[in-house]
Order: structure tokens, then sequence, then C-alpha cells
């Protein structure tokens, strides 16, 4: 089921066939023989800077912004304990303000109770004063006012009513 026939397809010459080129290796072990150099002539090779990695920039940029944060924290922390301090200091303050303002009132309570009290003997007295004023007044019209008869007798009513 081939379609080969003769006359179609030439037939081919064959050539012999001979093994592929080797290059001839000496019998010597390998570790005998020296090493090959790959180059016949050295080359010099001009040094050249170290690459950066390319992501050099983006590390310090993200080490700078770590330190930054840090920074920041720590200012944070520091102010935050300073402010609790003084938080402290003035709820200290506060209650020293408002013990003293107890007492402050405690005194202006006492002192208005006093007023009171004072302010009543006050109105006593002057009351005092105006009985005590007539009681005199009467003494002194019967004693100097060169008084005789029924009129010094009238006067000396007058000073019993007004001294009782």
């Amino acid at each position: 089921m081939t379609d080969y026939h003769p006359t179609r397809y030439p037939p081919q010459q064959q050539q012999p066939r001979t093994p592929p080129y080797l290059p001839e290796q000496s019998r010597q072990s390998p570790i005998s023989q020296p090493i090959p150099r790959q180059y016949p002539y050295p080359q010099q090779v001009p040094p050249q800077p170290p690459v950066r990695a390319p992501g050099h920039r983006a590390r310090l940029v993200l080490l700078v912004a770590c330190a930054v944060a840090f920074a920041a924290a720590v200012l944070f922390g520091a102010l935050y304990v300073g402010a609790d301090g003084d938080h402290d200091t003035a709820v200290a303050q506060l209650d020293e303000r408002r013990s003293q303002l107890a007492d402050v009132r405690e005194r202006l309570t006492a002192g208005e109770a006093e007023w009171a009290d004072a302010e009543e003997r006050n109105a006593d007295l002057e009351s005092e004063h105006t009985t005590l004023k007539a009681c005199v007044d009467a003494v002194q019209h019967y004693l100097w006012d060169g008084l005789a008869g029924t009129a010094r007798d009238a006067a000396l009513d007058a000073m019993f009513t007004a001294c009782q």
C-alpha cells in the first residue's frame, strides 16, 4: 500500500558511512593534564562600579519612613507620659483648691452667722439705748432743771415711768 514505484523515485547512491569526527585525546589521565586556557591572551576588564539592586532606592525610602514613624511614636509616647504627669499634677492642684475653697466657704458661713448675731445684738442694743435714753433724759430733767413743787413731783413720776 505504499506508492513506491522504482521509476518514480530514482534510487539514491549510498555513500559509505563514516563515524563523526572527534578530536583525538591523549591517553593520559585527565587529572594529570593541564587545564586549557579559554582565551589565548589575558584580557583586561576595566573595573566597574558595583551595580545597585533595582529595589535599593525603595528599600532606603522604606527604611527612612520606618525611622520617622519610630521617632514619631517615641515623641508621642513621651508627650503622652508628660501629659499624664501634668494631668496628675493638675488634678492634685484642683483637689487642693477645692479643699481651700471648702475652708473659705466654712469660714464665710461662720462669718455670716457671726454677722447675723452681731446685727441682732446691735438691734437689741439700739432698742435698749432708746429706752435708757428716755430714762436718762427724765433723770436729768428731775435733777438739773431746778424744779419745785408739783413740777418736781410730775418729773419724779415721769422718771419712774421711763426707767422701769
